[in-house]
């Protein structure tokens, strides 16, 4: 397994399980160059937060914590002209989400267990669209120098 292979089954996931988005599940390279009022919503976007190395084990592998962000996009209130719309938008796909992914394995070979909703980044109003982030905790473990060699 390899250090952030975890977006791209992240994104499939989500693709399958969230309706409501009509496939449009983003990553940041998808993102790259989209000017924020031409991007299309409802959406998501799964944005890595970052990543810390957990423990070294025998042979120089690593066992990380990966924080990644699914941020649900949904026009701005101010847009659609109708107080509260905004919330209203993003709570179906949050829910469909949290359905995908909370307690979800991966089933990659290196995986430590399930993934962990987490906390993450607060919601976001901005150039008429509103941003509604969940964050989700993945453990990978990269394997090391040592595996195989003569110690």
């Amino acid at each position: 397994m390899s250090l952030l292979s975890v977006g791209p089954l992240l994104i499939a996931r989500l693709k399958d399980r969230c309706p409501s988005v009509k496939g449009r599940v983003l990553s940041s390279g998808d993102l790259a160059g989209v000017k924020e009022v031409a991007q299309v919503a409802p959406a998501l976007h799964v944005l890595l937060q970052g990543y810390t190395p957990l423990e070294t084990l025998p042979g120089g592998d690593v066992r990380w914590a990966e924080t990644w962000n699914v941020v649900a996009v949904v026009k701005h209130a101010a847009r659609q002209g109708r107080a509260g719309s905004q919330a209203e938008a993003a709570e179906p796909i949050l829910r469909e989400v949290m359905a995908a992914l909370s307690g979800w394995h991966p089933g990659y070979p290196a995986a430590n267990g399930p993934l962990k909703a987490v906390s993450g980044f607060f919601p976001g109003f901005s150039a008429g669209y509103a941003y509604f982030p969940l964050a989700f905790l993945a453990q990978v473990v990269t394997e090391g120098a040592g595996r195989g060699e003569k110690q």
